[in-house]
Parts: C-alpha cells; sequence; structure tokens
C-alpha cells in the first residue's frame, strides 16, 4: 500500500502533465508566435492564402505579395493571424 504522501505526488506529477497538456491546446495559454510560411495564392481584400491551407491579412507595407514569397507569420495566440512580410531570399 502506498503511503499517503507518495500518493498525493502522484495526483500532483498528473495534474502537472494535465496543466501542460491543456494549455499547448489553448491558445490564451499558449501565447503568440511567429512562423515562417510560403505564400500559395494572392486573394482580394488583403489576404494571402499561406501554406496551401490557411487564409490570412496581409500587412498594408507588404505592397506586392506573389506566389512563393517566403513570409513572417504572426500567430498572436487568441485565433488572430497575420502576415508581417516577405523574408529576403539571398
Amino acid at each position: 500500500m502506498k503511503s499517503l504522501h507518495a500518493h498525493a505526488r502522484e495526483v500532483a506529477q498528473y495534474e502537472a502533465r494535465e496543466a501542460v497538456r491543456a494549455g499547448e491546446n489553448t491558445p490564451s495559454v499558449r501565447g503568440s508566435r511567429l512562423m515562417l510560411a510560403t505564400v500559395t495564392d494572392v486573394l482580394t481584400g488583403g489576404l494571402v492564402q499561406v501554406d496551401g491551407d490557411m487564409e490570412v491579412r496581409r500587412l498594408a507595407s507588404y505592397t506586392t505579395p506573389a506566389d512563393g514569397d517566403l513570409v513572417c507569420l504572426a500567430d498572436f495566440g487568441n485565433g488572430n493571424w497575420l502576415v508581417l512580410g516577405k523574408l529576403a531570399t539571398t
């Protein structure tokens, strides 16, 4: 039979693992991040499609988007995404 202390330690470890798992999938906990993406289609209304499956708004300063552009993509952690602009290729 386990001691009360050993049982409490197992429960605490389980709760810590579950908190990490929940945080990985919860935008408000996960926070923001920057990623690289490739423009796969230029859409109307200030949008571009990246990596073939996501429509994202672009900054006004990214004036000439083109298919194949390598861009910096911001995920704000609250469900909002933004293409910050094109990266230099050389």
